[in-house]
């Protein structure tokens, strides 16, 4: 079964035009309708294909992206788990395909790290692989900080908990529009997503916690800016990618209804918009807008939107991949 009408638009239409009218903003920008060759980026360094490509970027967005693919492939895996009786062969074949996707666009992510680094002033050829370690320890945020362990995912920490809970509540309710089916199994394995909350949190601990997310101008105002990039284009793209991988691989029994309770698909809304409200109300109050690289909003937010291009693949991908996984029988 195909996307349905609303699925699609949401899933689909939203991220695509919201990418266009990035484009045309860009276009705008930088003066003209091809802009590749042209510093659109707000650091004032990077051509927009080298937005596209930023490596170092990519590489330190992997440990947060991986943590919204889990989220997203456990979300849907709850409410729409694969059948046990579709085709193993296709599930199978789908895996590969998916799990193809997933290694070349982390080698890409990789290895245009290590080979831009290579060559570059920064680390020199004898280091390479110091970027790499570097940026998976979340030290970088912006050119110019000091490196500070785990300051990349305290960047990110308020903004991203959101998205984990938007993913579940977005998944929900598409559930509860399609009058809560009842998967074949007769199971609603939480599993997987509980697993990404746990990830999740330990992460938290690991890279450590502080007041900066909460009150720290910089780190609200990058916050804002990267909740409006990953819930208008990664979010409904993984999530996309995994409902559209349910609807051809899940299952579920015909005229039955769920007897699942619809509170945490309500709590998790409420709770991921309480947090959205917050950074955007906090950068507002604090001015988070005057602390970036530039005072131009356009500048700010639709360069933005590029730079997360191999995110955007690396996410999809792993979320269908893990969605696919085999689950537990019985």
């Amino acid at each position: 079964m195909k996307l349905k009408a609303h699925e699609r638009a949401l899933l689909i239409y939203v991220p695509a035009t919201v990418l266009f009218v990035a484009f045309v903003a860009v276009c705008v920008q930088a003066g003209t309708p091809w802009p590749w060759s042209r510093v659109v980026h707000e650091d004032g360094q990077h051509t927009l294909l080298g937005t596209i490509f930023y490596f170092e970027h990519a590489t330190r967005e992997l440990l947060l992206d991986a943590a919204l693919a889990l989220a997203t492939a456990g979300a849907v895996r709850c409410f729409y788990p694969p059948a046990q009786s579709s085709g193993g062969q296709g599930i199978a074949r789908m895996r590969i395909v998916t799990g193809v996707a997933v290694a070349v666009s982390l080698a890409l992510i990789l290895g245009g790290t290590a080979y831009v680094n290579a060559f570059g002033p920064y680390y020199g050829a004898e280091a390479r692989g110091q970027a790499i370690l570097d940026n998976l320890a979340q030290y970088p945020t912006r050119p110019g900080a000091p490196f500070v362990w785990g300051a990349h995912w305290r960047y990110h920490l308020i903004e991203r908990f959101t998205e984990i809970l938007l993913v579940f509540a977005a998944a929900g309710l598409l559930w509860l529009r399609d009058g809560r089916p009842v998967p074949d199994s007769g199971r609603h394995p939480a599993g997987l997503y509980v697993g990404a909350l746990a990830v999740f949190l330990a992460a938290t601990l690991v890279f450590g916690v502080s007041a900066e997310p909460f009150g720290d101008p910089r780190f609200l105002g990058h916050q804002l800016r990267e909740l409006v990039t990953h819930v208008l284009v990664t979010l409904p793209l993984a999530l996309g990618t995994c409902l559209a991988l349910a609807r051809k691989f899940g299952g579920s029994s015909p005229g039955a209804r769920s007897p699942l309770p619809a509170w945490p698909i309500y709590a998790a809304a409420a709770v991921a918009l309480v947090c959205g409200a917050y950074v955007l109300i906090a950068s507002a109050m604090l001015k988070a807008q005057t602390y970036g690289q530039t005072t131009s909003l356009a500048a700010l937010l639709f360069p933005h939107f590029f730079e997360h291009s191999l995110g955007y693949a690396f996410t999809s991908a792993l979320a269908g991949f893990l969605y696919l996984l085999p689950g537990r029988k019985g």
